[in-house]
């Protein structure tokens, strides 16, 4: 099955993913706002994993073969016992399944993937190890800056939670005796 799927075959397969993922993203900014954010998270996977591939790295070809594999998982379970009206949200789901699961297996147990990919990985020009080392820096610095501003947000939901009210003059909770 996967004799024909080599590393250019995937990349292409990676764009289309890309593509769908991103055009579902803006839509969704348009009509169903409230899921954006987590289709935020699809698109800006699909497009990381593509970049990585494209610069040959090996973290970015397993992640994502771990990712795709949780896409197909998430798929499924949301399509299990489903009975509903077909819309925009199940054929992207359906279409995202299908295309998940295929790259998951080239990814991973593709032959003639892992030979062109070890093939281009050891002539790559210089450039791309270059741009593989920012690239890698870029996604560490995001990837700090976003649990920094997760660590923020729990703190001071924590501070407003429990911290002192602004409103009783010595601050107690339960107000003093005036």
């Amino acid at each position: 099955m996967f004799e024909r799927c080599g590393y250019r075959a995937a990349l292409y397969l990676l764009a289309l993913i890309a593509a769908v993922n991103c055009s579902v993203f803006i839509y969704s900014q348009w009509y169903l706002p409230r899921f954006s954010s987590g289709l935020a998270v699809h698109a800006v996977a699909a497009l990381v994993i593509l970049v990585g591939l494209w610069l040959f790295s090996k973290i970015a070809r397993y992640a994502g073969a771990a990712f795709y594999f949780l896409a197909v998982g998430s798929a499924a379970f949301a399509f299990w016992g489903f009975a509903g009206r077909v819309h925009v949200g199940v054929i992207w789901g359906a279409t995202m399944g299908v295309l998940s699961l295929a790259a998951a297996l080239i990814l991973v147990f593709s032959k003639p993937f892992a030979k062109e990919f070890a093939a281009e990985r050891e002539k790559r020009p210089a450039y791309k190890k270059y741009l593989l080392h920012a690239f890698t820096l870029a996604i560490v610095i995001a990837a700090g800056a976003a649990a920094l501003v997760d660590v923020v947000a729990m703190f001071s939901s924590y501070q407003g939670q429990y911290g002192r009210r602004a409103d009783e003059p010595n601050g107690s909770a339960h107000g003093a005796a005036r």
